[in-house]
């Protein structure tokens, strides 16, 4: 089941202007939904548990991530009617969108979203392991 529903575009854009980007086109809408959602993926994985944030329906979903899905998916709709005609709104909207990915992806913005399970939990001695680099000071032999 997707993870965005029609409604969820009707803050964001009228239905007939989705209606030309998409050229009626159902399969061009979902495609665009689905490169959102990786994308999104890609910055949230480390942190999140990706399969639980996307498999949540209805009115349980997070809105942020409503949102910024719904720019991400808007604007590669755009680039796919016309890319060099994207409009200026849609590139700031996307680029907020990536801005908020990559803070959270740092861990600057805590979002209320599932946390990834400890993969070493129960093991001890594995996980996560602090390495330190470096060498001892330099010294001249010359007399």
């Amino acid at each position: 089941m997707p993870f965005l529903t029609d409604t969820d575009y009707e803050v964001q854009i009228r239905n007939w202007i989705k209606q030309i980007i998409i050229q009626r086109k159902e399969d061009v809408q979902h495609q665009a939904e689905l490169a959102a959602q990786a994308e999104m993926e890609s910055y949230l994985r480390q942190r999140y548990d990706v399969a639980k944030i996307f498999s949540v329906t209805g009115a349980d979903r997070n809105a942020l991530i409503i949102q910024y899905m719904v720019d991400i998916a808007i604007y590669h709709l755009h680039a796919n009617s016309s890319g060099d005609l994207i409009p200026e709104l849609r590139i700031i909207r996307y680029n907020a969108a990536k801005d908020w990915l990559k803070a959270v992806a740092k861990g600057e913005i805590s979002p209320d979203l599932p946390e990834k399970p400890d993969e070493g939990e129960g093991n001890e001695g594995t996980g996560n392991q602090v390495i330190e680099f470096g060498s001892n000071p330099k010294y001249s032999e010359r007399y």
